[in-house]
């Protein structure tokens, strides 16, 4: 049902509005472009899908799988993300208002040249996820897994990690990502190998 009604509404150029779908598996499927708005997606599975320029507002993603999907370019206003999978996906150019992602995994995604704005991350794993180039100034972090994660010319300032793992990120040779960012002193010990400070 929802494929089908996927692609009825990119036939005929119109948004998917009001639906609800459960437990569904679409494979392969170009959703480029497509609207989705006010819609339930409940423990769906996405393989190998394109949902590059794609909005997505009012909408609410529940136990999903959509890992190694394509997101390039998408809009999401106002939406909710709990319980999903979207590990090895393409985000690249995203940008992100008013949304909430709460226990979700996301592990070595890409996320270069993001923008987030009031958006709520908790208890996700964005282990080996690449943040660079992006606008992170209006993300709202709580116990999140950044092990490994990549934020090269990301500025950090005024972001609150203090409760989150951010041990092996990359950032630039001069450092400047790290700047006014705000961490625990275990943290900060955590970085010192990084400014080439040996504590004793």
């Amino acid at each position: 049902m929802l494929e089908a009604e996927i692609i009825l509404a990119l036939r005929e150029e119109r948004e998917l509005e009001a639906l609800e779908a459960s437990g569904e598996v679409l494979t392969g499927l170009d959703c480029a472009g497509l609207e989705l708005r006010r819609c339930t997606l409940r423990k769906c599975r996405f393989v190998d899908c394109d949902f590059s320029g794609a909005v997505f507002e009012q909408a609410a993603w529940q136990g999903c799988d959509f890992s190694n999907c394509r997101f390039g370019g998408s809009v999401w206003r106002q939406v909710s993300v709990e319980g999903c999978k979207g590990d090895g996906g393409q985000f690249t150019g995203s940008r992100w208002r008013d949304c909430t992602l709460t226990d979700s995994s996301f592990r070595c995604a890409n996320f270069s040249q993001t923008r987030w704005r009031n958006t709520r991350l908790e208890d996700c794993r964005l282990g080996g996820a690449v943040l660079a180039q992006a606008d992170v100034s209006g993300l709202l972090p709580r116990r999140v897994d950044f092990q490994g994660a990549d934020f090269f010319r990301t500025s950090l300032s005024g972001l609150d990690l203090s409760d989150c793992s951010i041990g092996g990120l990359t950032v630039s040779e001069s450092l400047r990502e790290l700047r006014g960012m705000k961490l625990n002193p275990a943290q900060a010990a955590e970085l010192m190998p990084l400014l080439g400070i040996e504590l004793l």
